[in-house]
């Protein structure tokens, strides 16, 4: 990897899960990844491409995945054997807490003179603590990097000093922590691209499939995301991507949306080569009615042929469905409604809606061709009790009762785990919303990740319930949901039969930790390995299927001929185009003829 300048390495969230016994229970069943997180965050493409566009190289490396396929991945080995200008590794999500900080290490043992550099919203909230390790060389605060890092990578090359670099947080010679000033913090997301034919040219640019897929099954189920905005109008209140979490621990007070013309041509990108269906993240409604009519009429114009889905934080009137239908071929809808509650749904942050309104607008999407409707609910969050939780099946019941059944209406529920979201309001303040924290600094969260089920590893406990009622609550109304919909067909009578006897399964495991870790502590550890195989099979669609979470797919001669001509492209741009022995960057279409967005001389005009 000699002609790389920036290596960014995704690691498990837990480093050694391989050879640990833990069972992580239900915590990913709500997303494509596996309780071991290996999807990476989505500024490490928007990262590489504008890096790329700078004159940088950057090579993404999923070390998560590699681990899940390769079983004999040598990781050490992999690492070892690059040798780029500096190392970057998200810490984005706090479950990635133990297994970013232990990739540190390896890169340090094999390379104790090249720059480790961390980014990501759980980074941010911990820069000064984690600054502080020793295999820690940079952090970079903020939710928008690219500037910052490019910036980084430059000075680090010897163009420019670190001193001069927005949102940085580094030490100095004698050890002491700096912590550059918050000056990056763009109004918009124009000056990027979400552009996955930048993946496709690197996995042909150095023969790494494994190593640049999202996911362990993006293969077989290649979903793809839009982005929306950064930063975030509501404030629920353990969300550590909320507007108060914004604005109070990562510069932003104003949210910053992406041109809704930019944002059609991501997606025209994506249909051009992928065929999974596009899901847009952030909720674009909070862009106001031009917004949305200028976002909704191009994708109409484009011709989108991809199944599409939205997040929604609150639920639309029929209007904005009726607008939907006529303009869409295949759409669906995403609400997190967390609760069938509507006390508990407020004390969470959701008082601007009632499930009542909830169920008004499904029946409004259902009869303006809404394809599939997703609910999420959620145990753990504020108020919530035992009983609640327990409600949950019958409410399920009934609502799909006065929706006529309608099996394009799916819900599903999980556990708030692992953690309770740094940089959240619960998190900053958990006594006044009802919250044990017990763990609050980066390294007590390290260690709470590899203790041995995911009620131990739990950074929280409840007023309103204790960790063992959230567990036992969590698996009872899964295994309701799950009778539910079987009761109603809207999952085959053995897909259900597989998701209970997982569910009575790891019930039973869950109750067989509990009796090692009250035993000798001799025994403890012993114990809990010898159930290793049992814990990795239990942790994985466990209240629900995750093939319940896929929308269909479309494969068409279109996606086949543009990835071989983009083959055949990058191919000979690779053999004819390298300057000074380095491959060519991988710019986006989207970029190939504009001017770069700043020189390395200028300074970062925005805050």
């Amino acid at each position: 990897m000699s002609s790389v300048d920036f290596a960014l390495l995704h690691a498990p969230a837990v480093y050694d899960f391989r050879e640990r016994s833990i069972m992580f229970g239900p915590v990913s069943d709500m997303v494509p990844s596996t309780p071991i997180f290996e999807m990476y965050p989505l500024g490490f493409t928007t990262m590489a491409e504008y890096m790329e566009r700078h004159g940088l190289r950057v090579r993404i490396v999923n070390l998560a995945v590699l681990m899940l396929n390769k079983p004999h991945f040598d990781v050490e080995a992999a690492i070892r054997d690059m040798n780029p200008v500096a190392f970057g590794i998200d810490l984005h999500w706090l479950p990635h807490a133990h297994g970013s900080i232990e990739i540190a290490k390896i890169c340090k043992k094999h390379h104790p003179d090249t720059p480790v550099v961390f980014g990501g919203l759980s980074s941010s909230f911990f820069h000064e603590e984690l600054v502080q390790y020793d295999c820690v060389d940079y952090v970079l605060r903020g939710d928008s990097t690219e500037l910052p890092v490019t910036r980084l990578l430059y000075a680090l090359k010897g163009k420019g000093s670190v001193a001069d670099v927005p949102n940085l947080t580094w030490k100095d010679a004698t050890g002491a922590t700096v912590v550059n000033p918050m000056d990056w913090v763009p109004s918009d997301m124009n000056d990027i691209s979400l552009d996955y034919s930048f993946n496709m040219k690197a996995v042909i640019r150095y023969r790494d499939m494994m190593g640049f897929v999202p996911f362990r099954n993006w293969l077989q189920y290649p979903v793809c995301a839009s982005l929306t905005c950064r930063g975030c109008t509501h404030n629920c209140v353990t969300c550590g991507g909320s507007a108060n979490a914004f604005r109070k621990h990562f510069g932003r007070s104003k949210i910053a949306f992406r041109d809704p013309e930019l944002l059609v041509r991501d997606i025209e990108h994506i249909q051009k080569y992928i065929p999974g269906p596009i899901f847009v993240l952030n909720d674009f409604l909070q862009a106001g009615r031009d917004y949305t009519r200028e976002f909704v009429k191009g994708l109409q114009r484009i011709k989108l042929r991809n199944p599409i889905g939205f997040e929604f934080f609150k639920p639309p009137h029929e209007e904005f469905y009726e607008f939907l239908d006529a303009h869409l071929d295949d759409y669906s809808v995403e609400i997190s409604v967390e609760s069938h509650d509507d006390g508990v749904r407020a004390a969470f942050g959701k008082q601007h809606y009632t499930m009542d309104q909830v169920e008004q607008s499904v029946k409004a999407a259902m009869r303006n061709g809404c394809k599939r409707f997703d609910l999420y609910f959620m145990t753990g969050i504020p108020t919530q009790s035992a009983a609640s939780v327990r409600e949950t099946p019958d409410f399920v019941r009934g609502m799909y009762e006065r929706l006529g059944n309608d099996p394009r209406v799916l819900a599903m529920i999980s556990p708030m785990a692992p953690f309770l979201d740094p940089g959240s309001m619960v998190f900053d303040d958990p006594a006044r919303f009802g919250y044990t924290m017990r763990a609050r600094t980066l390294e007590e969260h390290r260690q709470l990740l590899v203790q041995p089920s995911w009620k131990h590893i739990l950074n929280y406990e409840s007023d309103a319930m204790t960790r063992d009622e959230l567990v036992d609550s969590t698996y009872e109304a899964g295994l309701g949901v799950n009778q539910v919909k079987a009761e109603i067909g809207m999952i085959s009578p053995e897909v259900a039969a597989a998701t209970e006897k997982r569910i009575s399964e790891a019930r039973v495991a869950m109750q067989r930790i509990d009796d090692i870790m009250a035993g000798p502590q001799a025994a403890r550890d012993q114990g809990i390995r010898a159930l290793k195989e049992e814990f990795d099979r239990l942790s994985e669609s466990t209240v629900c299927e995750k093939s319940e979470l896929e929308w269909p797919r479309y494969v068409g001669p279109r996606h086949v001929a543009a990835a071989a001509s983009l083959f055949v492209k990058e191919n000979l741009a690779n053999l004819f185009g390298r300057q000074g022995g380095k491959l060519p960057p991988a710019v986006s279409e989207q970029h190939r003829n504009e001017t770069p967005a700043f020189n390395l001389a200028s300074e970062p005009t925005e805050a």
